[in-house]
């Protein structure tokens, strides 16, 4: 048995232990350094509010957009309802590495949006280091997805063919199939780690606008594309369309579909509602 020395002993001992463990937990809730507020603080900060545009007819270099896929074949309510646009969302990887800003950790997918936020508006760019702000972008031509943020490293959507031991080119928490064989993802990559001597080539980023009509796509390329029509955004690379896909991932703001770098086609060799998408402003 226990004397009553030791029984007090024990009792300080927990006491001491749980006001160490409050005080710590105090000085780090002053600090912002708790994971609720981490992750409170990535919510607005990827939240927050952003101008899209200069709104104009056809879409042009240098504009802020977002992208909305025309149609999900898997919801009963509407898309203009539920108001599903291209997004980028954080992962508890990033958020534990306390990343408090778009980076190369991110995943990309189709989520609701109330408003245009950093996270689900996109800047078009030019597919090298040429400034081509306010020239018109045409079917076939090719561009880049920019990342708002950060704007002292830019983040470009990419995505790239199977490497030679097979392995996917984004290393990603979720994907999806097609007939048993895993699409290729979706991913961001900064200016730093995209070029010759990179981890990525450039040209992995680069993606180019087809007309959603397969007998229209000859005549229609070099021709400028209106703004809110429904078209395929083709990843040159690859030569493969950016798709949306019919499964739910759980992320840290909420089930969102996942997306893809695949091609769907029907009976009639007619991309489907997958491949189908709309720059709006």
């Amino acid at each position: 048995m226990y004397g009553p020395g030791v029984k007090v002993g024990n009792w300080l001992e927990t006491a001491l232990s749980e006001e160490m463990r409050m005080s710590d937990m105090k000085k780090r809730r002053e600090s912002g350094n708790l994971l609720l507020d981490k992750t409170r603080a990535v919510y607005d900060r990827f939240h927050q509010g952003t101008v899209l545009g200069p709104p104009q007819d056809v879409l042009a270099f240098g504009v802020v957009v977002q992208i909305r896929p025309v149609k999900i074949g898997v919801c009963r309510q509407q898309v203009s309802d539920q108001n599903l646009v291209l997004s980028v969302v954080i992962t508890q990887e990033g958020l534990h590495r306390d990343c408090k800003t778009i980076n190369e950790m991110c995943d990309l997918t189709v989520a609701p949006s109330p408003r245009p936020a950093l996270r689900n508006s996109f800047r078009i760019v030019s597919p090298n280091e040429d400034d081509r702000t306010g020239q018109y972008l045409a079917y076939g031509e090719k561009f880049r997805l920019q990342a708002l943020e950060p704007a002292d490293e830019p983040m470009y959507v990419f995505s790239g063919p199977k490497r030679l031991n097979l392995s996917l080119p984004v290393d990603k928490a979720f994907f999806t199939t097609k007939n048993g064989e895993i699409t290729l993802p979706l991913g961001l990559v900064s200016h730093k780690n995209c070029g010759p001597s990179a981890r990525v080539p450039t040209s992995h980023t680069h993606f180019f606008c087809a007309h959603k009509d397969p007998d229209l796509r000859f005549e229609s390329e070099g021709k400028t594309i209106p703004v809110h029509n429904p078209l395929v955004i083709v990843h040159a690379v690859t030569n493969r369309n950016l798709a949306v896909e019919n499964v739910l991932a759980n992320t840290l703001f909420g089930p969102e579909f996942q997306v893809s770098v695949q091609t769907y086609k029907n009976v009639y060799k007619r991309e489907t509602w997958k491949n189908l998408w709309k720059f709006t402003y």
